[in-house]
C-alpha cells in the first residue's frame, strides 16, 4: 500500500492495522463467533461483582454492545461468503456506537434515575446512529459519513468515557475499551484516512476481550483496605467511576467540615486530622457519623446488603444527615 508523502508514520501504522489483509468468510465468521463466546463467558463471570448495585443495567448494555459487535462481524463474513449484498461500514458503525452505551449507563446509574436512564440509553443510541439511518433513507448505496462536527463529538465522547474510569482500579480495562473504540470509530473522526476492515474489527474484539478479562479476573489486584470506611469508598470509586466518586467525595468532605469530624476523604481513602485532646467518646461519635454519611450517600447506588458487607451498622438519621444526597 502506497501512502502520500505528507502522511506521518503513526498514521501509516494505523492504516495498515485497520487494513490488515483478512478477507471476510467462513474463517472470520468462526473467529468472531469464538471470540464472542469467550467474551460472553467473561461478562457472565464479572457480573457477580455487581450484585447489589445499580450497575447491572450497565452490565446489560455491555452484553448488548458485545453481541452487536460479534453479530455484525459474523453477518458481514457470511454475507461475503454467500455473495449477498451488505454495506459493511453501516453495520460496523452501528456496532461501534453501541460501545459507548456501557460507560454512559455507568454514569447514569443513580437509583432514582435508573429506569428513565435506560430509555435515554436507547434514545442516545438511536441518535448516534442517525448518519446510517440518513444514508439508508436518502441513498442506500452511500457511505455513512457523519462529517467533522459529528466526528469531533465522537472523539470527545471517547475521551470523556476514558477519563471516567482512568483514576480507578480498572484503568487498564478502560484503556482497552478506548483503544477498541478508537479502532472502530476511527473512520468517522475528522482526521480519518482509512476504513475499518475485517482485520481491524477482529483486532478491536481482541482488545475488548483483553479488557473484559482484566475486569473478570480482578486485575490489577488492589491492596486490601484495613478500615471498613476505606473499603466501601474504594469499592464504590472503582465500580462507579470518577464522576460519581468525585461527587460523593465532595459531599463527604462537606459533611466533615459541617460536623467538625477532623478528617477528609481523598482519592485513596480517608485521612484523619490529628485533634489534640480528643477522647474515645468523641472518636466513636465521629465514626458513627461517618458511617451514617456513607450509608446515606452510597445508598443511592447500592442495596442494604452491599453496605452491610462493608460497613458496620449505623443510624441513617444521625446528625440530621437525612438531607444528604450524592
Amino acid at each position: 500500500m502506497k501512502f502520500p508523502i505528507d502522511v506521518s508514520l503513526e498514521d501509516q501504522v494505523l492504516v495498515l492495522v485497520l487494513h490488515f489483509p483478512l478477507n471476510p468468510g467462513w474463517i472470520t465468521a468462526t473467529v468472531a463467533f469464538l471470540l464472542g463466546i469467550v467474551g460472553m463467558l467473561l461478562l457472565m463471570r464479572g457480573r457477580g461483582s455487581l450484585q447489589g448495585t445499580t450497575l447491572t443495567a450497565a452490565w446489560g448494555w455491555a452484553m448488548v454492545a458485545w453481541v452487536s459487535l460479534m453479530g455484525c462481524e459474523i453477518a458481514i463474513a457470511l454475507c461475503h461468503e454467500m455473495q449477498w449484498p451488505i454495506a459493511d461500514n453501516h453495520g460496523r458503525y452501528l456496532a461501534a456506537m453501541s460501545l459507548f452505551l456501557p460507560v454512559l449507563a455507568q454514569i447514569g446509574a443513580k437509583r432514582r434515575h435508573l429506569v428513565v436512564g435506560q430509555l435515554l440509553m436507547v434514545a442516545f443510541w438511536l441518535v448516534l446512529c442517525i448518519p446510517v439511518f440518513r444514508v439508508g433513507i436518502l441513498d442506500s448505496a452511500g457511505k455513512a459519513d457523519p462529517g467533522w462536527v459529528w466526528g469531533s463529538f465522537l472523539a470527545l465522547l471517547l475521551v470523556a468515557e476514558l477519563l471516567n474510569n482512568l483514576g480507578t482500579r480498572f484503568s487498564p480495562a478502560a484503556f482497552c475499551l478506548a483503544a477498541a473504540q478508537g479502532v472502530m470509530v476511527y473512520p468517522y473522526l475528522p482526521w480519518a484516512t482509512a476504513e475499518v476492515t475485517t482485520g481491524g474489527a477482529l483486532l478491536a474484539m481482541g482488545i475488548l476481550l483483553l479488557g473484559m478479562g482484566l475486569v473478570a479476573f480482578y486485575w490489577p489486584v488492589r491492596a486490601e483496605a484495613v478500615r471498613p470506611e476505606d473499603r466501601a469508598w474504594l469499592d464504590f470509586r472503582d465500580q462507579f467511576g470518577s464522576y460519581w466518586a468525585a461527587r460523593v467525595m465532595q459531599r463527604v468532605n462537606d459533611a466533615a467540615v459541617r460536623y467538625e469530624w477532623g478528617l477528609w476523604l481523598g482519592w485513596d481513602g480517608f485521612h484523619q486530622v490529628e485533634i489534640v485532646g480528643s477522647d474515645p467518646e468523641f472518636r466513636d461519635e465521629v465514626r458513627q457519623g461517618l458511617v451514617a454519611c456513607l450509608r446515606k450517600l452510597l445508598g443511592d447506588f447500592v442495596d442494604q446488603q452491599w453496605l452491610d458487607d462493608r460497613l458496620p451498622k449505623g443510624n441513617p438519621k444521625k446528625n440530621g444527615m437525612e438531607d444528604l444526597e450524592a
